[in-house]
């Protein structure tokens, strides 16, 4: 038995976005366009005017899209700022390495989400109920969203994530990968230093100590009194 017409999904802002943001994650923001997109969601380029107003708008939309992905608060972190600044850490960096084509929009487009804005608000009271002024609670938080979004764009511009990294794990391979990086008239003495800053490097462990050193930074201040610690 024949079942009735097809229903259509209505067309939202929202899948608008998330199309455009998946649309880049399988083939980069260069190839992003209104003409394709519309065709992708099986709809005429004006169609989506409705939503977004023009390339431009777009593109703060994928912004939009991205910062969707922040997390507030876990129950677990709402009484404890350290782990709170962690946490604030890992879901940027989390949500940068999901979409490392369309990232780069977070530095280059002249906007602030409204989720991005009730996240961050979010902390800054985890902060200030531990005892951070309101203004000491701004400038911890911009150092950890700054830091932890450039962590993660230059394991996306170096490829230093994901399941297939761009380091070889073959120690000659390593070699001439570091090699290739550095002038070459350079010493071996710089080339060594090239192996060990550059490929000798574990992103995920260097996330931690940048935390760590962050964090145990602010222990002089210690509102809550509890003593330093380290990342496990």
């Amino acid at each position: 038995m024949n079942g009735g017409p097809a229903v259509r999904v209505p067309l939202t802002r929202a899948r608008v976005l998330k199309a455009a943001l998946d649309y880049v994650d399988a083939r980069g923001l260069e190839a992003l366009s209104i003409r394709k997109l519309a065709a992708g969601l099986g709809v005429q380029g004006m169609s989506l005017y409705t939503h977004v107003d023009g390339k431009d708008a777009l593109l703060d939309g994928l912004v939009e899209a991205m910062t969707a992905e922040l997390e507030l608060p876990s129950p677990a972190v709402a009484a404890d700022w350290r782990g709170a600044l962690r946490e604030f850490a890992a879901s940027e960096r989390d949500m940068i390495r999901r979409h490392p084509s369309a990232a780069p929009l977070l530095n280059s487009r002249h906007i602030q989400p409204a989720r991005r804005l009730e996240v961050i608000d979010a902390y800054l009271q985890v902060l200030t109920r531990a005892g951070f002024s309101e203004e000491r609670a701004l400038e911890v938080v911009r150092v950890v969203q700054v830091y932890a979004e450039g962590h993660a764009l230059s394991e996306v511009s170096w490829g230093l994530y994901g399941k297939n990294p761009a380091v070889p794990a073959d120690d000659v391979a390593r070699m001439r990968w570091v090699a290739d990086m550095v002038p070459r008239d350079a010493p071996d003495k710089l080339v060594r230093v090239a192996l060990r800053y550059c490929a000798d490097c574990d992103m995920n462990h260097q996330f931690q100590v940048g935390l760590d050193l962050i964090i145990n930074g602010l222990q002089t201040e210690c509102p809550d009194g509890q003593q330093p610690e380290r990342a496990r």
